[in-house]
C-alpha cells in the first residue's frame, strides 16, 4: 500500500509505502523522474512486461510508474536522446526497494 502527497503544483512531494516515507535517494529520483516529459503516473495495478524476455508481473501503480519511466528513459537513451542515467539509476533501484523480485524479473 503505498500514498503519496503533492505540492500545490500537483508533483508529488512525498510518498510512503505501508506507512513509512521512501528513502530520500528514491524521492530525490522520483522528483528528477516527475520533471521529463515522459514521466506518466499510473494509479492503477499494470502488467508490466520484459521486452527482451517476454517475462509478465502484475505491478501496483507506484511500481508501474517507476517501471513505465525506466522503460521510456531506456528508448530514449538507445536513440541518443537521454544521457543523464542518475535518475535512472535512482528509478530502478525504487523499484528494486519496493519489490525486488519485479525488478529482477523486468529489468536485471
Amino acid at each position: 500500500m503505498y500514498t503519496f502527497t503533492k505540492d500545490e503544483n500537483g508533483k508529488i512531494i512525498d510518498i510512503s509505502v505501508d506507512g513509512k516515507p521512501v528513502k530520500r535517494g528514491s524521492m530525490r529520483g522520483f522528483k528528477k523522474a516527475q520533471e521529463k516529459p515522459y514521466f506518466n503516473l499510473i494509479q492503477h495495478d499494470a502488467i508490466g512486461r520484459n521486452p527482451f524476455s517476454g517475462v509478465e508481473v502484475w505491478l501496483n501503480g507506484l511500481e508501474a510508474t517507476i517501471y513505465d519511466f525506466c522503460l521510456n528513459w531506456y528508448r530514449r537513451y538507445e536513440r541518443g536522446q537521454e544521457n543523464s542515467i542518475q535518475v535512472y539509476d535512482d528509478m530502478k533501484y525504487f523499484l528494486m526497494e519496493l519489490n525486488p523480485q519485479a525488478y529482477m524479473d523486468l529489468i536485471d
